[in-house]
């Protein structure tokens, strides 16, 4: 690790306009999890180069993951201003806007997302934890079940999908999706409730 530092460092150095040598380094810097240099690499990049959409998308999801959901908010917007169409900035912006407590602006995004990338897990999930956020547990149920039954869900579908199921009085049912008759279902629902890191701040079906 401290090789490949060195290396992205000394390469980030030589090259500050290079959008994609800062991306890495911050990358880096975040795996050997020093998360505020990284923050710092990014911000001085995007200072440079402020018209960068990764760059800006880069740095709005550290922002998000560090909580500063409005700053996060304001960067994915300068990502659309000139891209409506981004995907990962609709899905962005819909988590910082889930986190500020503003679900029905939140679900627009993903909706908008959706409309790119109709087959996106990670958007669909963001979707039904924000309708489950919101209140509005039958919603969200008919966004994650079918999203449950792909073969490629992951663990995160299935836990929002059984929360679902419990918000709507099938209790059973959520404790046969999670494959326990034990499940705290209102402690997992707790952890969903104040813990928004569930969401995907970085999609993974990146093929979308």
């Amino acid at each position: 690790m401290d090789v490949a530092l060195s290396m992205y460092g000394s390469a980030a150095a030589r090259e500050p306009d290079n959008a994609e040598a800062q991306a890495r380094f911050a990358a880096a810097l975040m795996r050997a999890g020093n998360r505020a240099q990284a923050e710092q690499v990014l911000a001085a990049a995007v200072a440079r180069r402020p018209d960068d959409g990764r760059l800006l998308l880069e740095l709005a999801k550290m922002r998000l993951r560090g909580g500063a959901a409005g700053e996060a908010l304001g960067l994915f917007d300068r990502v659309l201003a000139r891209d409506s169409r981004n995907v990962p900035a609709l899905d962005g912006r819909g988590v910082a806007l889930d986190l500020m407590g503003r679900h029905p602006e939140a679900q627009d995004s993903y909706r908008r997302a959706q409309a790119v990338a109709p087959d996106s897990i990670s958007v669909a999930n963001n979707l039904g934890l924000s309708l489950l956020l919101d209140g509005r547990p039958d919603e969200a149920r008919a966004v994650l079940e079918p999203l449950a039954r792909r073969s490629d869900a992951n663990q995160r579908v299935t836990a929002n999908y059984a929360i679902a199921l419990a918000a709507t009085g099938d209790e059973a049912a959520a404790r046969n999706v999670l494959g326990s008759e034990e499940a705290d279902l209102r402690g997992v629902a707790e952890v969903l409730r104040v813990n928004r890191q569930v969401i995907e701040v970085t999609p993974v079906d990146r093929r979308s």
